[in-house]
């Protein structure tokens, strides 16, 4: 398993893909509860769900340089991390390996091994809804975060 440098605007953190395919997915759970959704958000939808069930092999990749490419899109982009923070907040402090893989949509070769501690997913969270806020600070890159999952 490996990990993925999240940029916009030429700033951006290192993230595990586990927790950022979670988070992708969280985002994308939001997308699909909305009642309707402009064209661009059910392109993002399914850019986001392919990276992060597809099993590339060469990280997740948001892309959010070409998503957020203004206000109006930014601010809807934040709500929905709103949305999917709330999720995490729900599971309580930690998700179990059968939630986590229900999220994943999980099958034998790309699935969690273990429970996870909620708070490694809201500091994705966090990190990403800083990122697009433009509040990271170029120091912060400190959201790697390891989990339990099996890739053959």
């Amino acid at each position: 398993m490996g990990s993925t440098f999240v940029e916009f605007r030429n700033r951006g953190f290192e993230a595990d893909d586990g927790a950022l395919e979670i988070w992708l997915l969280l985002l994308v759970d939001a997308i699909d509860k909305l009642p309707s959704a402009p064209q661009w958000l059910k392109e993002v939808r399914e850019e986001w769900y392919i990276n992060a069930t597809a099993v590339f092999g060469y990280g997740v990749m948001p892309g959010l340089d070409r998503v957020v490419t203004d206000s109006e899109r930014r601010d809807v982009i934040l709500d929905l991390c709103s949305k999917a923070m709330k999720q995490l907040n729900d599971y309580g402090p930690v998700i179990t390996m059968s939630d986590l893989n229900s999220i994943l949509m999980a099958n034998e070769r790309h699935m969690f091994t273990a429970d996870a501690k909620t708070e490694r997913f809201e500091k994705v969270g966090d990190y990403f809804t800083r990122l697009v806020r433009g509040e990271l600070k170029p120091e912060e890159n400190d959201a790697r975060i390891w989990l339990h999952r099996r890739d053959g």
